[in-house]
């Protein structure tokens, strides 16, 4: 299940991180995902991005497939 990735994080051989922290329904149907990513000594920067493009965008990194995404709808 997609809910699956909220707490894991990737680290990338510079050190650099990136870690989801939540997963929330939001605009009718479609699913967001809040993640944080932490470069260098740095302060951690927290995003939102839509499930799709997080999933096009940084999906390999934890997993996610195309079947792993419901239909939004859109």
């Amino acid at each position: 299940m997609i809910r699956d990735i909220v707490g894991k994080s990737h680290t990338f051989a510079d050190g650099d991180s990136i870690a989801v922290t939540q997963i929330k329904e939001r605009d009718g149907n479609e699913l967001w995902v809040t993640y944080q990513i932490q470069q260098g000594p740095g302060i951690p920067r927290r995003l939102i991005m839509s499930l799709h493009e997080f999933s096009n965008t940084y999906g390999h990194l934890f997993g996610i497939t195309d079947d792993d995404i419901p239909d939004a709808g859109g």
